[in-house]
């Protein structure tokens, strides 16, 4: 009898666990299908509305209008950082805080959809688990406006901090790369133009975006059309230049760049041959970008020619200075990692100067030393003038941390995944979220829609992992 007992006891209790497991894998395919169907809607959604959230005060209204259409608690400050606050359950009141940070820029709002999409679904969705603050910090051209007046009491020493960032790569980090900004500038002098034929040059359509790893595979719109006017120079085509403009932030990648110039009708042929070949070589060069980017285009269109042009002086200084400003992969280190990049992300000629805007990354605060001194060098051979307008420091975090090792964990949990720690070149919030607190843990996420599902699962999974009391059956 006893020996039945014990029989009918294990048998039971192997039932039990067998349920256990098939309702524990219930729950993580009802949890990975829910995600995957409420966050695409999200991300369509602001897909959406994206044509219209062209302004920082269009995202601030959408975000807020959202927050209060969803029942969640939403502040905004003075400096446009838009704050939803979710309170913690009964059973995870002693979980630490978490803070997810996302910053949003009328200007590149489009390459932010994906992390704004996933700061969203975890307001609304965090499955009832601790103490949750979304912080969506305003830019403007990825100045960090939003962050530097962002108050520090969002950052106690127990707050742990996902950093949201779009971007070409998908990772988790704990370092990004320093930022630096800069300004150049130069005379312009005028004279009447003396060529009886213009064109106006164009380079449209690109996507922009922060600078990130994927630079080199960039069509910077404003560097190829410097790398044109010191192709005509020195394949001695005679032309004058009228006016030239591109991108709107240094710290960003231009969209778009222009260029008239004027010549005198005996070079008209020589000049669209060139010109076409200068075309078809870019469109090779680019071909896969191009593919997933059908918008560029890349002409060349006759105008009426203008009145004034600039002096020679003026235009090779500023030839000169465009075609050797650093722009792209600046440094990889023995193992062919990517440790710092530059941009040319704007160019402006008006109230007789030229204005180019330029910005670097780092991993390395020496390397941006030495980017600055290069800069430097450069504008003083050109003749013009060079200042560096902001910086900051590079973020080192520790990936041994109890949080960073839970977040894997979680990765882990809901993705069947190891994770892979990677160095994110790019400048991110998390520098200045250091500096408002020192001792706050912080790991920094970059995503695309290729891994939207996968990694809001696993911020979720790290959610609901957090201390708590297992509520009675």
């Amino acid at each position: 009898m006893k020996k039945l007992t014990a029989l009918i006891l294990i048998i039971a209790m192997t039932f039990s666990c067998m349920l256990s497991l098939s309702s524990c894998k219930e729950e993580e395919e009802d949890l990975s299908a829910k995600i995957e169907e409420k966050v695409v809607a999200y991300m369509t959604d602001l897909r959406d509305s994206a044509d219209t959230l062209t302004s920082n005060e269009a995202i601030q209204n959408y975000l807020q209008n959202w927050a209060k259409a969803k029942g969640i608690a939403c502040t905004a400050d003075q400096s446009g950082n838009i704050i939803m606050s979710i309170k913690p359950s009964d059973e995870y009141k002693k979980a630490a805080p978490t803070v997810l940070v996302c910053p949003y820029d009328g200007q590149t709002f489009r390459t932010s959809i994906e992390p704004v999409a996933m700061a969203l679904y975890a307001a609304k969705n965090n499955e009832n688990t601790g103490k949750l603050t979304i912080i969506f910090t305003a830019e403007n051209g990825h100045d960090y406006s939003g962050i530097k007046a962002l108050s520090h009491k969002y950052f106690t020493d127990e707050t742990k901090v996902f950093c949201l960032n779009g971007g070409s790569r998908n990772m988790w980090s704990v370092e990004s790369g320093g930022w630096s900004s800069y300004n150049f500038t130069g005379k312009a002098k005028y004279t009447q133009a003396t060529g009886d034929k213009a064109f106006r040059i164009r380079i449209t359509g690109l996507p922009g975006g922060i600078p990130d790893s994927k630079i080199s595979s960039y069509p910077n719109p404003i560097k190829e059309i410097g790398s044109l006017l010191a192709y005509f120079k020195t394949n001695a085509l005679i032309f004058e230049l009228a006016k030239v403009t591109g991108g709107n932030s240094g710290n960003l990648y231009p969209k778009t760049a222009s260029a008239t110039i004027v010549i005198d009708e005996n070079d008209l042929e020589k000049f669209q041959s060139r010109m076409d070949t200068a075309i078809e070589n870019f469109y090779d060069h680019y071909e896969d970008f191009i593919e997933e980017n059908p918008d560029v285009s890349y002409t060349y269109k006759e105008i009426d020619p203008p009145d004034e042009v600039l002096t020679q002086n003026s235009l090779n200084n500023f030839v000169s200075e465009l075609y050797t400003l650093l722009d792209g992969v600046y440094y990889k280190d023995e193992d062919e990692n990517l440790v710092s990049i530059t941009n040319i992300g704007s160019i402006r000629c008006s109230d007789g100067k030229f204005t180019i805007s330029a910005a670097a990354n780092s991993l390395l605060a020496h390397n941006l030393s030495e980017i600055d001194q290069d800069y430097k060098t450069i504008c003083g051979l050109a003749n013009f003038k060079y200042r560096k307008s902001d910086s900051q420091e590079p973020f080192t975090g520790n990936a041994d941390t109890a949080f960073v090792q839970a977040v894997m964990t979680a990765f882990d949990q809901y993705a069947d995944a190891e994770m892979e720690l990677k160095t994110c070149v790019s400048s991110t919030n998390a520098s200045y979220i250091h500096q408002l607190n020192p001792r706050v843990e912080i790991i920094n996420v970059s995503v695309n829609d290729e891994r939207l599902e996968r990694y809001t699962g696993t911020l979720i999974t790290y959610l609901l992992n957090l201390e708590h009391e297992e509520k009675n059956s």
